[in-house]
């Protein structure tokens, strides 16, 4: 039976995990949050369409986000041309699933909580298609596709990997809506 003092340790534990997150995300990473949230609005300006992707495990952090850029996080606003890519396998290239739908500037966030054939083969094809890439990845990192604005969490613990991915892709979303509609929340 566990003890009461292994609750308490298990708790605090817990707790130093999620205080070193701030200490991650401070300077370089809320740039990079910065600077993905404008290339998202600089590719809402220009027409085109968000593409998000997670890899085996957060295929539930895609879907959230994709659902909160589309209908609105923290604004109730219009509908922003977001679509969410459905798992796909090794065999099921990126280009097939979406068939002619990318188009050159469009965007794609993937989110990868580590190195993955995947997640290198979606880069290298929507590189190929001229998207503009966006990751969020976790460790090991992703290596011979590096996409143009990478968010790089060395966390190996991943419950809290998923909670900065969400956490991240909140503050983006919250930042892409305040520019395009107003500071209206």
């Amino acid at each position: 039976m566990l003890t009461q003092d292994f609750y308490r340790e298990f708790i605090l534990s817990q707790l130093l995990d999620l205080s070193e997150l701030p200490i991650l995300l401070t300077t370089e990473g809320l740039e990079i949050a910065l600077q993905m949230a404008n290339k998202i609005v600089e590719i809402f300006q220009g027409q085109k369409k968000l593409y998000i992707y997670g890899c085996d495990h957060y295929q539930h952090i895609a879907r959230d986000l994709t659902q909160g850029f589309h209908s609105g996080l923290m604004i109730n606003r219009p509908p922003l041309p977001v679509e969410f890519i459905e798992h796909l396998n090794e065999q099921e290239p990126f280009l097939t699933s979406l068939g002619q739908q990318g188009k050159k500037g469009d965007g794609i966030l993937i989110i990868s909580g580590e190195y993955t054939q995947l997640a290198e083969s979606l880069l290298k094809e929507a590189k190929a298609k001229n998207l503009f890439t966006l990751a969020f990845c976790g460790y090991p990192q992703l290596s011979n596709h590096q996409p143009e604005l990478l968010f790089y969490l060395p966390i190996p613990n991943r419950p809290r990997l998923k909670e900065a991915f969400l956490m991240l892709g909140h503050i983006i979303c919250t930042l892409v809506e305040s520019t395009l509609y107003g500071n209206s929340f």
